[in-house]
């Protein structure tokens, strides 16, 4: 009669323990569909970048012209091959960062590698621009320090 007790109880607690059991694992299982959904959205938000958002980006407040000004007006510029170059940089500077490889530049000023390399290594010693890196391609990355 005793041991009968006994595994009657035993069975009232297993089936309580397994009660408390598969109401945590149904509070683990919602908890992970809410963590599926959200990185779902995630990744579809990151396909279609800029579509959810229905106001257009603000302008920068510097641009090009007023980064150019401000440089020359510092002496940070001082020939009219470093101006080139700084124009070249100068709106995606503004925007963020630029991206261009030395090819790039001198097709795009007509100056030779070698000239634009060493107009970028005077922006970069007088703190015009910092170098951030590289892309996938070799670009080396500017941003405005």
């Amino acid at each position: 009669m005793r041991l009968e007790q006994r595994n009657l109880e035993a069975d009232e607690m297993l089936a309580a323990f397994t009660e408390d059991r598969n109401h945590l694992l149904q509070q683990l299982n919602q908890s992970q569909s809410r963590i599926a959904d959200a990185l779902q959205d995630i990744a579809e938000s990151l396909r279609r970048p800029n579509r959810s958002h229905s106001t257009p980006e603000p302008e920068p407040e510097l641009t090009p012209q007023d980064l150019l000004a401000t440089w020359k007006a510092k002496n940070l510029v001082v020939t009219e091959d470093v101006h080139a170059v700084a124009a070249c940089l100068a709106p995606a500077l503004v925007r963020g960062e630029a991206r261009y490889r030395l090819e790039e530049i001198s097709t795009r000023t007509g100056l030779s590698q070698e000239r634009v390399n060493d107009c970028l290594r005077m922006l970069l010693k007088r703190g015009c621009v910092r170098q951030r890196g590289c892309t996938e391609d070799g670009a080396p990355v500017y941003v405005l320090p």
